[in-house]
């Protein structure tokens, strides 16, 4: 799992190109601004935008673009804690594999034992990364011109996951919760 080299084709290819700042041997054909440094980093945020905003993506195969995007297995290998934990974490809050709470915990945990287990995680992981490639071409490449939509995007972005994760403006009644 996250050792070996990553490659798409397609308009997602293209998402990811124009989302990420190109890296040293690729000529960059787009002209507006990069939200990521490298293709790591999309690789690791785009599959949780994806789940945020219950978004799947898939390779379409009538697709006439030839572009393509990739990542070295170095790469991966070099953030592969980090990538198996955002696994972990999209095998477990994903609620469209109608899988039981005991399987996915299952599923995330134990990667050496079931291959299968494995080859499903990762393509769910897959389809939330292509889905947040989506999301945020939308938000960044489609709807910037300028240098302030995109600034003033990724405040909207920031404050609205702000604003949904804020626990000091949830009511919950903590003592319930604990069975005090």
């Amino acid at each position: 799992m996250f050792d070996r080299d990553f490659q798409i084709r397609g308009k997602h290819a293209t998402y990811w190109k124009a989302l990420s700042k190109t890296p040293a041997n690729a000529s960059d054909t787009s002209n507006n601004f990069k939200v990521f440094d490298n293709y790591i980093y999309a690789y690791m945020l785009a599959p949780i935008i994806g789940l945020i905003n219950n978004r799947k993506g898939f390779i379409d195969p009538q697709d006439e673009t030839k572009d393509t995007a990739g990542m070295l297995a170095e790469v991966q290998i070099r953030n592969q804690s980090k990538l198996k934990y955002i696994y972990r974490l999209i095998v477990l809050l994903d609620d469209t594999s109608n899988l039981s709470q005991e399987e996915r915990i299952t599923r995330a945990f134990r990667e050496n034992s079931e291959k299968d287990a494995i080859s499903e995680g990762m393509k769910a992981y897959t389809e939330y990364f292509l889905g947040g490639l989506e999301v945020l071409y939308e938000t960044f490449v489609m709807s910037c011109t300028t240098e302030n939509d995109y600034i003033n995007r990724i405040f909207e972005m920031v404050d609205g996951f702000k604003r949904e994760q804020d626990i000091d403006e949830l009511e919950l009644d903590v003592e319930k919760l604990l069975g005090h």
